[in-house]
């Protein structure tokens, strides 16, 4: 069962949480805003299950009947609003939560509705939401979970305490990996850089054979290419351009690798290096770019996302910044 306890980082967002179960403050609405697999269910899930825990603490207990209810799913004051479609319609909303809220709680003070991906309700079924906010009955607590508050009504944020869900310290997150996960720590430390913060994602990462097959494909291709044949180049440029499902994966990694360039151009420990294991490469790299040619480095390869999205030709793209790195480390002298 997902507890206070059981969460990593987010301690601003509990403390405030905890802080209305004791003095009693519970808002009727909650917007956890944040990105995906950052912790919002998690969060939601612990305090629904410490509001109707029924030893009355600021922390689920874990043992009572309703905390046995929320580990097996089954709490009858705790629903959570699905849908099948690509948007939560109006139908979902009324059928499910606004039709809902005048029933009473079965056993606990609160009847408790978790909107995942909020975000995805559209204009109708925001306003049929609204509509239950204005006066919502004493006992209704309302979570919305989301991506993105900003596609939220600006009448629907009013009426919600808005709790921002920040990314999880590096450090924190690459410990909780290296525990959870038994990895060794420059992996974990890759799986939390690269997640952006978001427990979720680093764990999908740290599980991920296809992730670890990324990683060795993008290490192999950054360690040759100053001596890169050109027909050898030709083949990745093609090979990124029609892998469009891993092409953002690709380019993580790839900035990755430059960010470990710099760390070595700046001479940091090689504890924190993302590609520990060829700090060798990295190193001889970094002695033959400047900071001016890394940074223009890590510009080209903003700019490559950035033209995804406008359908530029990333075969073309992609063989451009590949070509314009060896060029720089044959021709470049460390400054």
């Amino acid at each position: 069962m997902d507890t206070f306890h059981s969460i990593i980082g987010h301690r601003r967002v509990i403390d405030y949480l905890q802080d209305s179960i004791r003095s009693g403050h519970v808002s009727h609405a909650y917007i956890f805003n944040g990105a995906d697999g950052i912790g919002k269910k998690m969060t939601a899930r612990a305090y629904a299950a410490a509001l109707l825990c029924r030893e009355g603490g600021d922390e689920a207990c874990g043992k009572c009947i309703s905390c046995r209810q929320m580990a097996d799913g089954n709490q009858p004051d705790v629903a959570f609003v699905t849908h099948e479609k690509a948007i939560i319609s109006v139908g979902d909303i009324r059928q499910q939560l606004c039709n809902v809220v005048p029933v009473k709680p079965m056993f606990g003070p609160y009847r408790i509705f978790i909107v995942d991906e909020a975000e995805k309700m559209n204009e109708e079924a925001q306003n049929a939401l609204l509509k239950t906010l204005e006066e919502p009955p004493s006992y209704a607590v309302i979570m919305l979970l989301t991506n993105n508050a900003e596609a939220l009504l600006p009448t629907i944020r009013s009426r919600a305490v808005t709790l921002e869900m920040l990314p999880v310290p590096v450090d924190t997150l690459t410990d909780w990996l290296m525990a959870k996960e038994q990895l060794p720590d420059y992996r974990a430390r890759l799986a939390a850089v690269y997640s952006g913060g978001s427990p979720g994602q680093a764990i999908a990462c740290a599980r991920s054979e296809e992730f670890q097959r990324q990683r060795d494909s993008v290490a192999a291709m950054m360690r040759s290419i100053a001596v890169m044949r050109e027909d050898t180049m030709a083949q990745y440029a093609k090979d990124f351009a029609g892998a469009k499902e891993e092409q953002e994966a690709i380019l993580g990694l790839v900035l990755l690798w430059l960010h470990d360039l710099m760390m070595c151009k700046a001479e940091q420990s090689a504890e924190r290096l993302m590609f520990r294991e060829e700090e060798e490469s990295l190193a001889a790299q970094a002695e033959s770019l400047g900071y001016e040619a890394l940074w223009s480095l890590q510009a080209e390869l903003g700019k490559i996302r950035t033209d995804r999205r406008v359908n530029v030709n990333m075969e073309t793209s992609f063989w451009l910044f590949l070509a314009g790195m060896q060029r720089r480390l044959q021709q470049e002298k460390g400054v």
